[in-house]
């Protein structure tokens, strides 16, 4: 069958989101490509879904299309693509993280025909190959669809357990890979994946909703012959974004890439996200060796109550104490906060400003509270004042990255104005730290530096 298979990303200049190679119709791709499929990629991820690109699409004359969505503005522009498609009787099947938030809203609203539940490469397969033989789609774990208007959901798919066995992902069919070049260190990085699933217990999270609460990962050898494989595509690239959800749930295997890239003097630099209590001094020792620079934290939040509540199963010192080995090893702190959460109050809040303070973060993102349903949240985000949308465009309006959408959704009366102050307070305190740390490399230019900034700052503050 020729497959179309779409990311449908966000919108031109939504917030400073950029586009990452969509790892999704990337690895299904491959797969169904595998299974003798001819398989064409569009990833549109910040760009106008013009009729340029509805004529790309309908040019290509597929025999199904497949959209790769989740809850946020990827969602309406899932739509409006689908429509483009559904009008030239096209069959379309949803996928990705989204279709296991709202499957049922998704399928009587939507302009969808099947959606893929969790891990998709062999149940789009299947799918494919009952469509394709005409017979019952009750045989194709995973997945759910509409028979005579009614609502059927098949059993869970299994996982995956030998993620080696999958082919490399469709890295030829993206073209020129610049646009997904993130300025790390002065080099250009791109994002990978080299595992699947996180095994904590986040209650906000709906990692578990896609992957269980099981975790699999690529091999140390898999993972390092990636990187070398996108290196060798593209010279360009010695920078790497590991997006894993979880990247050191075991530790050996970090020290076994990390030896690996030590051994083939690969000179690379990478980030990667691990646990606070994962974080120990011989395994920053043997990941800086290896080019790591930065180790992103799931901070959430300072307060210890709101630890407890979303299950992180850490303390607020377990976090400080990390930071400061990551900053004693000479690495970077990039700290993730999550505000909004349901019961959240201002002591929390100041708490959480309090450990920004405390742990001096060279980063920090703050992210929006979203209340998925089928977390185990949910119910409290409702019971603490979130309305949940009633249709598909509603949901798809649900922001996660804008701290002003905080009150939207109903969730705090005040948190909204805190968290905005708070973010710009935290950016001007890690420019500041980040010029005093440069003094002491380059004593010439940074006070110059320094001076401008201020002057910057001061001439911003006079316009507002």
């Amino acid at each position: 069958m020729r497959v179309a298979l779409i990311n449908s990303g966000f919108e031109p200049n939504e917030g400073d989101l950029r586009p990452a190679p969509p790892y999704g119709i990337m690895t299904i791709g491959a797969y169904l490509e595998s299974k003798g499929h001819e398989v064409s990629l569009f990833d549109w991820s910040g760009e106008e879904l013009n009729d340029e690109k509805r004529r790309m699409l309908i040019n290509f004359k597929p025999d199904i299309v497949g959209i790769h969505t989740k809850i946020s503005t990827a969602l309406l522009r899932a739509i409006k693509i689908s429509k483009w498609v559904k009008v030239k009787e096209i069959p379309v099947i949803w996928g990705g993280p989204g279709t296991m938030v709202i499957p049922e809203l998704m399928l009587k609203e939507g302009p969808v025909d099947y959606l893929v539940l969790g891990e998709g490469e062999i149940t789009a397969a299947e799918l494919l190959e009952c469509l394709e033989k005409g017979s019952s789609l009750r045989d194709v774990n995973g997945i759910a669809y509409l028979e005579n208007g009614e609502y059927v959901r098949t059993p869970p798919r299994e996982r995956m357990t030998d993620l080696d066995s999958l082919p490399s992902p469709l890295w030829n069919k993206l073209g020129d890979l610049s646009r997904y070049f993130t300025p790390l260190y002065g080099r250009n990085a791109v994002s990978i994946v080299t595992s699947r699933g996180c095994p904590g217990n986040c209650t906000f999270c709906y990692s578990k909703m896609m992957w269980g609460y099981k975790w699999y990962a690529f091999s140390p050898q898999r993972v390092v012959s990636e990187i070398e494989n996108i290196m060798t595509l593209d010279p360009r690239i010695t920078g790497f974004i590991i997006m894993d959800d979880l990247f050191a749930t075991d530790p050996k295997r970090v020290e076994d890439i990390c030896s690996l890239i030590i051994n083939k003097k690969l000179d690379i630099i990478w980030n990667c996200e691990i646990r606070a209590d994962m974080i120990t001094e011989s395994l920053l020792d043997i990941m800086k060796r290896a080019g790591c620079k930065q180790i992103l934290v799931g901070v959430e939040s300072g307060s210890d109550r709101l630890l407890t509540m979303v299950r992180k199963d850490i303390t607020a010192d377990d976090i400080i104490k990390a930071s400061n080995l990551i900053h004693e090893a000479g690495m970077e702190v990039y700290a993730m906060v999550i505000n909004g959460l349901p019961t959240e109050t201002k002591e929390d809040i100041r708490s959480t400003e309090h450990m920004l303070d405390t742990i001096k973060p060279e980063y920090t993102e703050f992210l929006t509270y979203m209340p998925y349903p089928g977390t185990a949240l949910f119910e409290s985000a409702v019971e603490n004042g979130f309305a949940p949308p009633e249709n598909l465009e509603g949901w798809g309006d649900m922001g996660t990255f804008s701290v002003s959408s905080i009150q939207d959704k109903g969730l705090s009366s005040y948190a909204n104005k805190m968290y905005i102050s708070m973010e710009k307070r935290t950016k001007r305190k890690a420019t500041i730290n980040s010029y005093l740390k440069s003094i002491t490399k380059d004593p010439i230019t940074a006070p110059m530096r320094a001076i401008r900034f201020m002057m910057k700052r001061k001439g911003d503050n006079n316009g507002a």
